[in-house]
């Protein structure tokens, strides 16, 4: 599947300190696909440092993994935390 900035929630901060909900019937290894997140980049102003609270439910079986966005590279690619 792909990313649905419908789905996207700002919860608050600034740029590199930014809180973010996202829900998606995505697995939670979809959701760290590089590129996965690019469209938030321009969307919501998403950079390096900003956590995203992943809620996923794929196949019935939900998932909370927090995510901090990496662009020092080519794209985005979201970091699993902890």
């Amino acid at each position: 599947m792909a990313y649905n900035s419908d789905q996207m929630r700002l919860m608050g901060g600034v740029p590199g300190q930014q809180l973010f909900l996202y829900r998606t019937d995505d697995t939670p290894s979809d959701a760290q696909t590089p590129g996965y997140f690019d469209p938030a980049v321009d969307h919501y102003s998403l950079s390096g440092g900003d956590i995203v609270l992943c809620v996923s439910d794929a196949a019935g079986t939900p998932a909370l993994n927090a995510l901090v966005a990496d662009l020092s590279g080519e794209g985005c690619v979201m970091r699993a935390l902890g």
